[in-house]
């Protein structure tokens, strides 16, 4: 017979952290929302739809969308799927892929939250037929929820916190657009518990499940609320119980989710991605290219080079190079092919990400002079990086990057953020025209004006 489980001892003292988090939610209404918190979670929205609008012909999104189609229909558009409509949980799992499929999607400190939140928010709305102003409040909040969350753990021990937190925003936001009240909205967080998962061993074999971690974590918080809505309760102490979040996932403090909850809000210092990779490889990619603008080298110069990052950052990215199985996602998570593309094509975008560009026989004898050093007395997560080359007229070339770019330490100009929204929407089988591109840009950008958010796709129809 097992032995009895002791209870793990929650990091925190107070008892009722996620009664609090409910009822703090339950104030924050659209007209509660400061103007930059609004303008910050539609231009978050507006870069998860395009990422996820050039994704139709990556790697996995055709399973993820077959598996869609074999549910009902209903009130939820499938992005990038002119009048093709699913039932929330489905859609939001669909999309959900999408938005991670080509990992160009935003970060909230070490999270993806929106890649979680927007689909399954964007779901409910559109079923619900509530107003963009409902529809910004649930993202605002739900975001934030999982950007606390994750800003609160002090350990990393694997686990996906995209997915591990994302899950209780999605939750809190699809509750909200459901209209669910207090008690059921706390229902709903612990349902939310139960469900929770993910893990980082898809990343370090880079298997196409990282990018459906995100989107079960979408569809697992309608699904939430849908069951909270119909009577099935959850556990009271989601967050700051025994066997609670904080206490069987990520050691942390669930009382510093609290702090400010409603007030300051963290979801403004969202970093938008310049490059089409995981973050942990941006540094080095902004320092390789910034050698090749400075200097005018290329690839022929190349006689060795050296790429310096941190423990987490080789976690991640700092592996070999072996594209055979699935070539974006090896593309996307290995350091020396991103500085590599940079050496042999000038720059790092969405066509290098192509199977047909990882797999280039031109591109292998280049990583194969690339080394990776980690630098182990530095603690970043996606910073700083330094790149070393080494040129066949025996130069030495060294830049460092100290700031993730995109980041509000290196925010991108304004004009380059446009470009990458027209260029992922006008990108991919589902690619819009320019023209239709820029009329949801603008639609979105003046979301609180919409009266029923079913209608938020008309321009791209």
């Amino acid at each position: 017979m097992n032995a009895p489980v002791k209870p793990i001892r929650s990091a925190s003292p107070r008892t009722d952290v996620t009664a609090a988090l409910v009822e703090g939610a339950g104030r924050i209404g659209y007209d509660q929302l400061p103007a930059p918190v609004v303008a910050a979670t539609k231009r978050v929205l507006l870069d998860t739809l395009a990422v996820a609008w050039a994704a139709g012909d990556a790697a996995g999104v055709n399973a993820a969308r077959a598996l869609a189609l074999r549910g009902a229909a209903g009130h939820a558009s499938l992005w990038g799927h002119s009048g093709t409509r699913r039932e929330p949980s489905a859609a939001a799992f669909f999309n959900g892929t999408l938005a991670a499929a080509l990992d160009f999607d935003s970060l909230a400190g070490q999270v993806h939250a929106d890649i979680v939140v927007a689909p399954a928010a964007l779901a409910v709305a559109e079923q619900q037929r509530r107003s963009g102003r409902e529809l910004i409040a649930a993202l605002a909040t739900g975001n934030e929820l999982a950007i606390r969350l994750a800003a609160a753990m002090r350990t990393n021990r694997g686990f996906f916190h995209t997915s591990i937190t994302g899950i209780f925003g999605a939750t809190l936001a699809a509750s909200r657009l459901r209209g669910l009240d207090a008690s059921r909205t706390h229902d709903a967080l612990g349902i939310a518990l139960c469900q929770a998962g993910g893990t980082q061993q898809s990343h370090v074999e880079q298997r196409l499940t990282k990018r459906l971690q995100s989107a079960f974590a979408a569809r697992d918080g309608v699904i939430a609320a849908d069951l909270a809505a119909l009577g099935i309760t959850g556990p009271r102490a989601a967050l700051e119980g025994p066997f609670g979040l904080f206490a069987l996932f990520e050691t942390g403090d669930p009382e510093q989710v609290l702090e400010g909850f409603g007030t300051r809000y963290l979801l403004e210092d969202t970093t938008l991605k310049r490059f089409p990779a995981c973050g942990c490889s941006h540094a080095a990619l902004q320092a390789a290219g910034e050698l090749v603008a400075r200097h005018g080298i290329g690839a022929d110069d190349l006689e060795r080079g050296e790429i310096v990052i941190t423990p987490y950052m080789d976690r991640l990215v700092g592996g070999a190079f072996a594209p055979g199985a699935n070539p974006q996602v090896a593309g996307q998570f290995n350091v020396r092919y991103g500085v590599a593309a940079i050496l042999l094509r000038g720059s790092f975008g969405l066509p290098d990400i192509t199977p047909e560009a990882v797999l280039d026989p031109a591109i292998r004898p280049i990583v194969n002079r690339l080394s990776v050093r980690v630098d182990e007395t530095r603690t970043g997560t996606f910073a700083p990086a330094d790149v070393i080359i080494e040129t066949r007229d025996g130069r030495r070339l060294h830049h460092r990057v100290e700031n993730l770019p995109g980041s509000p330490q290196a925010p991108l100009p304004e004009e380059e953020i446009y470009a990458k929204l027209v260029g992922s929407f006008t990108h991919g089988p589902s690619a819009l025209t320019e023209a239709r591109a820029e009329a949801l840009i603008q639609r979105i950008e003046r979301l609180e004006g919409v009266d029923d958010i079913a209608t938020l796709f008309d321009q791209a129809r």
